[in-house]
């Protein structure tokens, strides 16, 4: 089993220290960790990492590999890594190549397959939407959630949930998005704070 930690906009010294601990870390546990500068020219990661580079909102720079041979075991170790990271202000993302999603920064056991974070300012406008296409790890509930208001401000949040019905979840995410670039909202990346406080109901 395997999950990869995409990771943008950090210092080489900085993510080697963590490296350097991390492995001492997941070697105690039985957990294997590997990191590598990624290579890939940004539109071969476009094509195979889209919701990747979606949820960062910049090209990754670093990719980090955690493997081990159950999931239960894998999981929240990985997770508990990529928290961390956030703390940090780090620009990460943590991903589950088997299910094509990434893990969501509040909930180990949800995916999201989709994310865009949108902003929009004009004049005393300044707004920010938060978009969601999430799925429970077992895939048997999807959700499409939305957290808006004003920037630094409290949010709201709507969620609409479908149950096994991925096509229908689909379609309301893009219909949510789709309005949102046609009212003139551009795309951004959110500070950890305004991502670790999305609540989900399944």
């Amino acid at each position: 089993m395997r999950l990869e930690l995409y990771i943008a906009g950090v210092s080489q010294a900085n993510l080697l220290d963590w490296t350097l601990q991390l492995s001492k870390d997941a070697q105690a546990v039985g957990i294997e960790v590997a990191h590598f500068p990624i290579q890939e020219t940004p539109e071969v990661l476009r094509r195979k990492l889209p919701v990747v580079l979606d949820e960062l909102c910049s090209i990754p720079e670093h990719r980090v590999e955690f493997c081990a041979a159950e999931i239960e075991r894998l999981g929240p170790f990985a997770y508990t890594n990529y928290l961390s990271r956030m703390d940090r202000d780090w620009n990460v993302s943590l991903y589950f190549p088997l299910k094509g999603a990434i893990f969501l920064p509040f909930d180990e056991t949800t995916l999201s397959r989709r994310v865009a974070h949108l902003y929009y300012q004009e004049g005393p406008s300044d707004k920010v939407y938060h978009l969601y296409l999430a799925e429970s790890s077992t895939g048997t509930c999807y959700a499409v959630i939305s957290r808006y208001g004003r920037r630094d401000g409290s949010l709201q949040q709507t969620q609409k949930t479908f149950d096994s019905r991925l096509a229908a979840a689909e379609k309301e995410w893009n219909r949510l998005h789709g309005d949102k670039l046609q009212k003139g909202y551009q795309l951004g990346h959110p500070t950890p704070p305004q991502q670790l406080t999305l609540a989900l109901s399944f």
